[in-house]
This record gives structure tokens, C-alpha cells and sequence, in this order.
């Protein structure tokens, strides 16, 4: 074996290995937020082999069973699979030891989980990067893994952008408060050439569960004029919410699952904007009250 890591992600241990140096530099900038383990049975391995001039990436049950997930002669495309399998099959996981994974942002302000949960193109980044750059705690940009308890699990994930700049933010003013680290990873596209995804690794990351306080359901409106902001119900966001679990089971499966495990002490809002900046600066107002 040439490399071998553990990492744990909520209640489960991923195993990553390689028996080929090629596809190490490029993974590590997937992996790299994640907290390291060492020396403990793993619940899923990921395993990359090289056999001739091919390599094949492998997903291997404790039980043993082998399943291939990939093959190429370009590491770079197995480097990208597991940008795919790894959440998927974690997910999956997760759900069943009762951990329900939804599409949102989340970040700790005063010790406390805030959660904004909007579909894609909403600005559910443009917000966490906004809360990391005011110096606040990273826990993923794109699954909040909540637990029976009302708890929320740190998923690390890098953040992920289509371009080295954002509408919102300048590429190289983030990097200049080294609060957001950037990289990026080249792979063949699938029109062929090669296509750049980049990267972005808060510096702040949080390792502990937090409470669930604060659910922000949020939408990007360009022609909007300022700031809406406002306290909702709890039925109403609970009703909004199960579209954006991971995995369904429909509305009279999910709507109990997720009554059950939100305290009753969270707060729910509404929050539609135009400037990310002008956002954040309310909703952060709005919880620090609330604290």
C-alpha cells in the first residue's frame, strides 16, 4: 500500500487507499478538511489500484464484497469519482443509522448551528462564505447531517465554485484574509478538453456537533431592492424543508423525522436578497438578538 488514510465524517469511518502514488496530490485537496483517524475498523473503503496501465477505483464493503466504480487510464478521472461516490455512499450510510442529511449550508455563530437551506442557485454559498470571511465557523456547504437529537455533524466538504471569482466576492481579496484558502483540480471533460473546478478550504473548521438553532430558508432575487427578512412558523419551514433531504421518503415519512429532532427552541426565518453582503449583516443581527 502506498498511501492510506482514515477519516471520520459524523458516526462513520471512511478508509481511503492506494497502491499508486499518481492520484495522491489530487485527492488530498477533496479530503483535506476532514477529521483524520488512525487505526480503527472502517465502515467503507475506498481503494484505488493500479493494474497495468489502467487504474480502477473500488468500493469495498466490511463484509468484503468488491464493487468497481471506475476505470481509466487517466488518474484524474478517478481522482473525480470520488467526488461522486464518496457522498453518495455516505448518505446513504448516514441514513441508515438514523442521520438525515440536508441540502443546506451551516456555520457556528456563538456555539450555536445555523442552517440555510434554499435550492440550488438560492446563494446558499454566497452566505457561507459571507459568515466565514466575518470570521465565523465552517461545517459544510452542502450537507447539514442532523441527528435524532437535534444535534448537527460537522461535513466538511471543500466549498466548490464554478470560477476562480464569485459575483459576490473577489478571488483574490478572500485569499488575502486567509480565512478561505484556494486550490483547484483540473479533470477531463466530458466534451473533451479539460475542465478547472475550484476549490475553497476555510481555515476555521468545526470538529464538534452543535444544536441546531437557527433554520434560514433563503432565495437569491437579483431585482429585489434591499433586505427581506422576517420570523416564520414553525409548521411552515417544516413543510418546506423535506425537499431538500437527500434521501426521501416522502412528505408523511420526512415531515415526523424532521418535527422529531428540531428542538422546539429553533427559530425559523425567511430571507430573500439581492446583496449577500446586506444578508449576512441581517440575519446575523437577527440571531445575535435571539442568542
Amino acid at each position: 500500500m502506498t498511501w492510506l488514510y482514515q477519516y471520520k465524517i459524523a458516526s462513520c469511518v471512511v478508509q481511503i487507499d492506494s497502491d499508486t502514488d499518481a492520484c495522491h496530490q489530487d485527492m488530498q485537496k477533496f479530503l483535506c478538511l476532514y477529521e483524520k483517524v488512525e487505526y480503527v475498523s472502517a465502515d467503507m473503503t475506498f481503494s484505488i489500484r493500479k493494474i497495468d496501465d489502467a487504474y480502477t477505483f473500488v468500493f469495498i464493503l466490511p463484509n468484503g464484497h468488491e464493487e468497481v466504480l471506475w476505470t481509466s487510464k487517466d488518474v484524474r478521472e478517478v481522482s473525480a469519482a470520488l467526488e461522486i461516490h464518496l457522498y453518495t455512499r455516505l448518505v446513504q450510510f448516514l441514513d441508515s443509522k438514523d442521520i438525515v442529511s440536508i441540502h443546506s449550508s451551516v456555520l457556528n455563530i456563538n456555539d450555536a448551528a445555523i442552517m440555510f437551506a434554499g435550492v440550488s442557485g438560492a446563494g446558499k454559498s454566497s452566505i457561507c462564505t459571507a459568515g466565514l470571511l466575518d470570521s465565523h465557523i465552517y461545517l459544510s456547504d452542502e450537507f447539514t447531517l442532523l441527528d435524532n437529537n437535534g444535534y448537527v455533524l460537522p461535513f466538511p466538504r471543500p466549498m466548490q465554485w464554478e470560477h476562480p471569482t464569485h459575483p459576490a466576492f473577489d478571488g483574490g481579496d478572500i485569499e488575502k484574509t486567509g480565512l478561505i484558502k484556494a486550490d483547484y483540480f483540473d479533470f477531463p471533460a466530458a466534451t473533451g478538453g479539460i475542465a478547472r473546478c475550484h476549490l475553497w478550504h476555510p481555515k476555521h473548521v468545526q470538529r464538534e456537533c452543535l444544536p441546531l438553532k437557527f433554520v434560514v430558508l433563503h432565495q437569491y432575487q437579483e431585482d429585489l431592492n434591499g433586505v427581506q427578512c422576517f420570523e416564520i412558523a414553525r409548521h411552515e419551514a417544516l413543510l418546506a424543508l423535506p425537499e431538500h433531504i437527500h434521501v426521501q421518503y416522502g412528505l408523511a415519512k420526512d415531515l415526523p423525522r424532521l418535527n422529531q429532532r428540531i428542538d422546539a427552541s429553533c427559530k425559523f426565518y425567511r430571507l430573500h436578497f439581492s446583496d449577500v453582503h446586506q444578508a449576512w449583516q441581517t440575519i446575523k443581527q437577527q440571531v445575535l438578538a435571539e442568542a
